[in-house]
C-alpha cells in the first residue's frame, strides 16, 4: 500500500480492535515481525509503562501485606529505591532458610534497630529488639550474613521503603483507591524518579500520559463502586485483579494520543472522532459485534439488574433493553467501519475462545467491497485455497478410513503424492520415536558446545532444536543483553594494547567508548522509553563490575589479553566441534587462562563443579574449550596452541565478597586460592567431561533421541522453566507407566 500511496506514514494506519487487551497480542506479534514501529493506546500500552507497573503492584502488595511475591514484585521495581542488589541478597537468604520474604525483611529491620534504634527505628513502632517488642525475636541473634555486604546508603533505601510501605500500609484503612495511588506516588518517591530521568518533553508527557490512563481507570472503578454502595471503595473492598478491572475500564476509555510515527492500535471507543488513511477493523465477528456479555465493562449482569431494580433514581449508562443495546453496538460498529478515508479493511476468525463467525453487522451494512476468504476450519477446507500440497497430504493420511478409491483419484487429480497416503506409517505423530522409529543414522555436519549441551539435558530437546527445522523461539532479554555485552567485551579488548597501559579512570573511559558505539543500536530493540532506560542501567551496572574487576587487584597472574571471540575446530574421533572461546588470558610461563563470560547469577563452586566436571555434569562448554586449546584449530587452519592452566567463569552481574564471581578451575596444581573461588581439576575429571562428550556424540550418530529429560532449566521436569517444544512432545512431562 505504502508503494500505491508513496505519501502515506505509518501513522495513516490504524488497526481498529474491540478490545486491544484481549484481541491485540497477536496484531503485536505481527507487526514486530514485519519490523515495523507500533503504538498501542489504551491499557496495553500503559501497562507496558513502568511506572504503571509498579504503581499497580505496589497496590497488590499493601491489599496482600503478607504475599512474599507482592512484596518482592513492589520492592523489585527500580523505582521504590530499593535496588535489586538487595533485593537479589533478600530472596537468596529468604529461600537458603526457606523463609518468606517478608520474615527476612523484618528480620534486616530488627538488626538495624539494634545496631542504631535512633537510625533506623522499627517501621512499625516499638522498642528495638532488646526491649522484647512484640515479633521480635526472642534473644539477640547474629545480623543476617549478607548485610556486611550491602552499604549504608542500601541499606537506608531498604529501611526507608519499609518505613513508608508501614505508613501505606495504615493509610490503606481509611483512603480511597485513586487517592491512596496519588499516596503511592509520591510518599515512595516514584513520581520524583520519573522526573529524574533524562527523558526528552515527549517522552516524559508520553510516560505522564500513561500514569494519567491508569489514575483515571482506577477512578472509574471508584465511581461504578460509589453508585453502588454510596461510598468510594478501600482497597480491601476491590475483589479480583486489579490489572484486569483497569483492562477492562481502559477499553473504554479516551486513547492517548499517538506521539511518533508509528501504526496505530487502539480500541473501537479510543477511535471515535479520529481519521486514518488505512483501517484494518478485525474481529467483526459473531460474539464481538454485537457484544452480549456485558455493555459495561465494571459490572456484571446481577450487578446491572440490582441496581436497575433497587437503586431509587438510579440511571443507567447503558442501554436496560435488548433492542437499545443492539443499536448501541450497531453504532458502535458504524464508528468503527467510517474512520478510514481511502480504504478500509474488516476481518473476522471462525472462532475465538468460542465458535464465531461473520457479524450480523456486516450483513447489515452490506459493502461493496471485495471478499477474501482464508480459513483453517476443518469444516470449511478448500484445499486449492487454504493449503499447500504437503498440507493437504498429512490431513488426508491422518485419517485413512476416508481414504476412498473415489477420493484417492480425486487427490491423483489435485498432484498428490498417493503413494505417501497408502503407506501405513504416514500421519503419525510429528517424528516419532522408540523400538524400529529412530532414525539408523544421522549424518551432521559438525557439533557445538550449545548443542551437546542440549544433548544432555533431554535427547528430544536436542532433537526438536537442531534438526525438524521448527520456528526458533524468541531470543529473551537475558540472551539479547548476553550477545551486547559480548560485542561490547570484544570491541574493548581488541584494543587492549591501547588502554592497558593507562590508569584505571581512563581505562574505564575506553569501556565507556566501546559502550557507546553499541548501545543505540541494542536499545532500539526495548518497547518502551523507561524499558531502555532500565536495560542501559542494568548493562552499565554489569560492565562497572567488570571494569572495577579487571583494573583491581587479580586472584590469579593475568598479564594480558591474547584471544577474544576465538573461533576453534576440534576433530575427536572423526568428528568436528566447532565453537567460541569467550577470551583466552596469559598468565605467564607459555599457559593460559580460558574465560566464559556468563551475563546471568552465579553459582557456588560446589555447584559449578558439579555441573562441568562432576560424576553427573551436564555442561561440556570448559571441557571443549580445553581440548580445543591442546588439539584445536582456528578458521585459518593453524593449531591454537594454548597450554591452559585455568578455565574460568566469570559472573559479571554478581559482585561478592569484595570482586566480581569468578570460579576458577585450575589443571594440572592448585593456585593457592580460597575454595569457594578455586576448585582443582584431576585427570579423572578431565577424562570423564571428554567420555562424556564422546558419548553424547556417538548416540545421536546413532539415532538416539528418546526423551530423557533431566532436572534441569528449559525441561520439562524442572520447576524452573518449561521446554519449548511441550505442545509437540509426547512425553508430556510424565514419565511413562
Amino acid at each position: 500500500m505504502r508503494s500505491e500511496w508513496p505519501d502515506l506514514k505509518l501513522t495513516d494506519f490504524a488497526i481498529v480492535l474491540r478490545s486491544t487487551t484481549a484481541l491485540g497480542a497477536p496484531f503485536e506479534e505481527a507487526l514486530r515481525a514485519l519490523g515495523l514501529p507500533y503504538e498501542v493506546r489504551g491499557w496495553g500500552a500503559t501497562a507496558r509503562n513502568e511506572v504503571v507497573r509498579f504503581l499497580v503492584g505496589y497496590l497488590e502488595s499493601l491489599r496482600r501485606p503478607d504475599d512474599s511475591e507482592a512484596l518482592e514484585s513492589a520492592l523489585a521495581s527500580s523505582l521504590c529505591g530499593v535496588g535489586p542488589r538487595t533485593i537479589s541478597r533478600l530472596r537468596a537468604y529468604a529461600r537458603e532458610r526457606s523463609r518468606p520474604l517478608k520474615k527476612a525483611v523484618d528480620r534486616v529491620m530488627y538488626s538495624l534497630a539494634a545496631r542504631d534504634p535512633e537510625r533506623y527505628p522499627l517501621p512499625w513502632g516499638g522498642d528495638a529488639p532488646a526491649g522484647r517488642a512484640e515479633g521480635a525475636p526472642q534473644e539477640a541473634r547474629p545480623e543476617a550474613d549478607f548485610m556486611a555486604f550491602l552499604g549504608a546508603e542500601e541499606l537506608d533505601a531498604l529501611h526507608r521503603a519499609m518505613v513508608v510501605r508501614e505508613r501505606l500500609l495504615g493509610r490503606a484503612r481509611t483512603l480511597p483507591v485513586a487517592s491512596l495511588a496519588y499516596a503511592v506516588l509520591i510518599e515512595e518517591g516514584a513520581i520524583g524518579r520519573l522526573l529524574d530521568l533524562e527523558l526528552s518533553p515527549e517522552q516524559r508527557e508520553e510516560a505522564i500520559a500513561h500514569l494519567r490512563s491508569a489514575i483515571e481507570g482506577l477512578e472509574s472503578i471508584e465511581l461504578v463502586h460509589e453508585r453502588m454502595h454510596g461510598a468510594k471503595p478501600l482497597l480491601a473492598d476491590i475483589t479480583g485483579s486489579l490489572e484486569t478491572l483497569l483492562a477492562a475500564a481502559a477499553d473504554d476509555t479516551e486513547a492517548a494520543a499517538g506521539s511518533r510515527d508509528a501504526v496505530q492500535v487502539m480500541t473501537v471507543h479510543q477511535a471515535k472522532g479520529l481519521e486514518f488513511e488505512v483501517v484494518f477493523c478485525a474481529g467483526f465477528a459473531h460474539g464481538l459485534f454485537p457484544l452480549d456479555a456485558k455493555p459495561h465493562p465494571l459490572l456484571d449482569a446481577d450487578d446491572r439488574a440490582w441496581l436497575e431494580r433497587f437503586k431509587v433514581g438510579f440511571m443507567p449508562s447503558w442501554p436496560s433493553d435488548p433492542d437499545g443495546h443492539l443499536a448501541e453496538e450497531a453504532r458502535l460498529a458504524f464508528v468503527a467501519m467510517t474512520r478510514a478515508r481511502r480504504r478500509l479493511y474488516v476481518s473476522y476468525a471462525d472462532g475465538y475462545l468460542r465458535q464465531a463467525g461473520r457479524s450480523v453487522f456486516l450483513d447489515m451494512a452490506d459493502p461493496v467491497a471485495e471478499v477474501h476468504e482464508l480459513t483453517r476450519a476443518s469444516s470449511r477446507l478448500a484445499p486449492e485455497d487454504v493449503l499447500l500440497g504437503r498440507e493437504a497430504e498429512v490431513l488426508l493420511a491422518a485419517h485413512p478410513t476416508a481414504l476412498s478409491e473415489a477420493t484417492l483419484a480425486r487427490a491423483a487429480g489435485l498432484g498428490l503424492d498417493v503413494g505417501f497416503l497408502t503407506d501405513p506409517i504416514s500421519g503419525e505423530p510429528f517424528e516419532p520415536y522408540g523400538d524400529d522409529r529412530n532414525p539408523a543414522t544421522v549424518e551432521i555436519d559438525h557439533f557445538s558446545p550449545t548443542t551437546l549441551n542440549d544433548y544432555l539435558k533431554c535427547p528430544r530437546l536436542y532433537w526438536y532444536n537442531h534438526h525438524p527445522g521448527l520456528v526458533e523461539e524468541p531470543r529473551s532479554v537475558a540472551m539479547e543483553r548476553g550477545g551486547f555485552l559480548h560485542e561490547v567485551l570484544q570491541d574493548f579488548h581488541e584494543h587492549e594494547s591501547e588502554w592497558h597501559p593507562l590508569e584505571s579512570d581512563q581505562q574505564r573511559q575506553w569501556l565507556e567508548d566501546a559502550l557507546q558505539r553499541h548501545l543505540d543500536g541494542y536499545l532500539s530493540r526495548m518497547e518502551g522509553v523507561l524499558d531502555r532506560k532500565r536495560e542501559e542501567k542494568q548493562v552499565r551496572s554489569v560492565l562497572g563490575n567488570y571494569i572495577r574487576s579487571i583494573t583491581g587487584m587479580q586472584f590469579i597472574r593475568r598479564l594480558g589479553t591474547l584471544a577474544v571471540e576465538k573461533r576453534f575446530h576440534l576433530q575427536l574421533d572423526g568428528v568436528e566441534v566447532v565453537g567460541k572461546i569467550d577470551r583466552v588470558n596469559d598468565v605467564g610461563d607459555g599457559e593460559v587462562e580460558v574465560v566464559d563470560y556468563k551475563t546471568g547469577s552465579g553459582k557456588p563452586m560446589r555447584f559449578a563443579y558439579e555441573m562441568y566436571f562432576g560424576p553427573e555434569l551436564h555442561d561440556v562448554q570448559l571441557a571443549l574449550y580445553y581440548l580445543a586449546c591442546k588439539d584445536g584449530l582456528d578458521d585459518e587452519g593453524k593449531p591454537l596452541g594454548f597450554q591452559p592452566r585455568f578455565l574460568s567463569l566469570w559472573y559479571p552481574k554478581d559482585w561478592v565478597w569484595g570482586g566480581m564471581r569468578q570460579d576458577i578451575f585450575s589443571v594440572g596444581r592448585p593456585a593457592g586460592l580460597k575454595e569457594y573461588r578455586e576448585k582443582p581439576l584431576t585427570t579423572e575429571d578431565l577424562e570423564r567431561s571428554r567420555a562424556v562428550v564422546m558419548n553424547a556424540i556417538e548416540r545421536i550418530k546413532g539415532g538416539h533421541f528418546e526423551p530423557a529429560p533431566r532436572e534441569l532449566p528449559g525441561t520439562c521436569v524442572t520447576r524452573f522453566g518449561s521446554c519449548p517444544h511441550a505442545a509437540i512432545c509426547s512425553y508430556g512431562g510424565a514419565p511413562p507407566e
